[in-house]
């Protein structure tokens, strides 16, 4: 039965009729032909959307008042710069940034000499591709495979899209079970879900039994993430090596490897890996801006700005770009003394408070932006100005890793224009709440690489809270339980650093029973505030926009 027939031809619960469909193409020719081919299927002219271009694309799916049912785009589009978008960066974007709804279909067009990369771009979020030439057949009976599956799971779509994820997970994993024609792809999803829900062994046991009937590759690099995950960096990096060099072209896992290689304090690796992803989707706006953010620690700044500058040509409409990378582009163009590339990346931020006034985190970045700026101008009693603002906000429970981190960047920086008498408290300070963890203490030593006695101040302060929280737990060996807790809670109190914050209050969920109720009590409301405040600190290198 054909689909223009069908009484019941839907997507996700949505009459042919009634679809809401996007075409990518940049030939007007090629886009009026599936439009065509639409139509004779039953989707109505005033529901067909026309773009030429990826950029314009996003624009399109930003702007609409509701998700597309069907988005077809052509894989690759002519070049106009080194870092034009694809229509797998496209949806590599949409997927990353979260803006592509599971119920909206997404179709690939590409050449028979695409086809390779095509078909590992179906690892990811692409439900299907279409090889040229494509007649009206062919179209049609790809077309009412991918609306038969969307079909198919509009239960578990209209459960996600009410925020019961546990639900929708549950009737994947059912369906897994029951062997339905859909069973991979519904174990996918479930194994997504679960991730997303913290049910760690729950999505192990799902991408496990994938394997155990299927070798795929995106499985491998689900339980190279859970590895990850569960702090084992070595056995996740030996798991991705062997998975890239059975699909070297496999970019997800790139992003991957990347992170394991940078928990395990392998800055320098961990770029060349990022780098060989920026190879394979040039256009894709959070790779450019990881790749730029390390290649700036490293003292790249040259290449750091390359990279980020391209992101931000291509992602300033994008969901996609992370406004700490603007920052980094702001302090590489500072270290090239190009005072445009600077002030680009302040006129960014600048428009990016306009749009969200009450974002602290838009407020800070944009501040920090503006002290390179101002810099870059050698304009120094400005930028001390603003370096003091910055400061002033390092206990502030928003105030970030990454904020912390462009601080630490921009003061090494200001020394050689003048003396700032507070900069090595503030770098004291700093030190002493956001080195959490070895890869993050070794990412803010390369923050000050420039000036060696910062960077010194930087693993000392480090050391020194390291050894004190080994004191504090040393007085349990002899059973000194109030001592060791009053000495983590005072320790957690003046650094305000998230893991001994945690340590202190998992200490005190172990031991408290053995002090006196006014003492447990007492602690409690020392350590509760600190931990519900302060405990977020640092979690991602990159954060997303607000």
């Amino acid at each position: 039965m054909s689909l223009a027939t069908q009484a019941n031809g839907l997507a996700g619960g949505v009459p042919v009729d009634q679809l809401l469909v996007l075409i990518i193409d940049e030939v007007e020719l090629s886009r009026s032909v599936l439009a065509s081919m639409l139509r004779d299927l039953g989707v109505r002219h005033q529901h067909l959307h026309m773009a030429r271009r990826p950029e314009e694309a996003r624009r399109l799916i930003r702007s609409a008042s509701q998700p597309y049912d069907l988005i077809i785009s052509d894989m690759t589009f002519r070049q106009q710069g080194p870092h034009d978008m694809t229509g797998q960066d496209l949806l590599d974007e949409l997927r990353q940034a979260k803006g592509l709804p599971m119920q909206t279909a997404f179709i690939m067009v590409t050449g028979e000499a695409r086809y390779q990369h095509v078909a590992e771009a179906l690892e990811g979020a692409l439900d299907d591709y279409l090889l040229k030439p494509i007649t009206a057949r062919q179209f049609e009976e790809r077309l009412q495979v991918v609306l038969a599956r969307k079909l198919a799971f509009r239960a578990v779509f209209q459960a996600i899209a009410s925020g019961d994820y546990a639900n929708a997970a549950a009737l994947c994993e059912a369906m897994f079970r029951d062997g339905a024609g859909y069973a991979v792809y519904a174990a996918r999803i479930a194994s997504e879900l679960y991730l997303r829900l913290g049910r760690l062994d729950a999505a192990r046991r799902m991408l496990e039994a994938v394997l155990a009937c299927k070798a795929v590759p995106w499985a491998k690099l689900g339980l190279a993430r859970l590895d990850l995950s569960g702090a084992d960096a070595d056995k996740a990096c030996r798991a991705l090596e062997t998975l890239l060099t059975e699909n070297p072209a496999y970019a997800d896992a790139y992003d991957v490897y990347g992170h394991a290689l940078l928990e395990d304090m392998k800055v320098e690796a961990a770029a060349d890996v990022l780098a060989k992803a920026v190879q394979i989707t040039p256009g894709n706006v959070s790779r450019l801006q990881k790749l730029g953010s390390l290649q700036l620690y490293l003292g790249q700044s040259a290449e750091a700005a390359r990279h980020l500058g391209a992101a931000l040509t291509i992602g300033a409409q994008s969901r996609a770009l992370d406004y700490q990378g603007v920052v980094a582009l702001a302090i590489a163009s500072l270290d090239l003394a190009q005072v445009d590339g600077a002030e680009r990346a302040y006129r960014c931020l600048e428009a990016a408070l306009g749009r969200h006034p009450d974002s602290y985190r838009v407020r800070m970045l944009k501040l920090a932006a503006e002290v390179a700026l101002q810099l870059a101008l050698r304009r120094a009693a400005s930028a001390l100005a603003g370096l003091r603002e910055l400061a002033a906000q390092i206990a502030q429970p928003e105030f970030t890793y990454e904020m912390a981190s462009s601080l630490l960047q921009l003061l090494v920086r200001s020394a050689g224009q003048q003396p700032i008498p507070e900069a090595m408290t503030w770098i004291a300070q700093l030190a002493r709440r956001f080195c959490i963890s070895r890869p993050r203490t070794h990412l803010l030593e390369l923050a000050a690489a420039p000036m060696p006695a910062v960077e010194l101040l930087v693993r000392d302060m480090a050391q020194a809270i390291n050894a004190q929280a080994n004191e504090a737990m040393s007085y349990l060996v002899g059973k000194q339980h109030q001592r060791t807790l009053e000495a983590l809670a005072e320790l957690a109190s003046t650094s305000l650093n998230a893991r001994i914050i945690n340590l202190a209050r998992a200490t005190l969920n172990h031991h408290g029973q053995r002090l006196p109720p006014d003492v447990l009590l007492r602690l409690r409301q020392a350590i509760d505030p600190l931990h519900a405040s302060h405990t977020d600190a640092g979690r991602r290198l990159v954060a997303r926009r607000d």
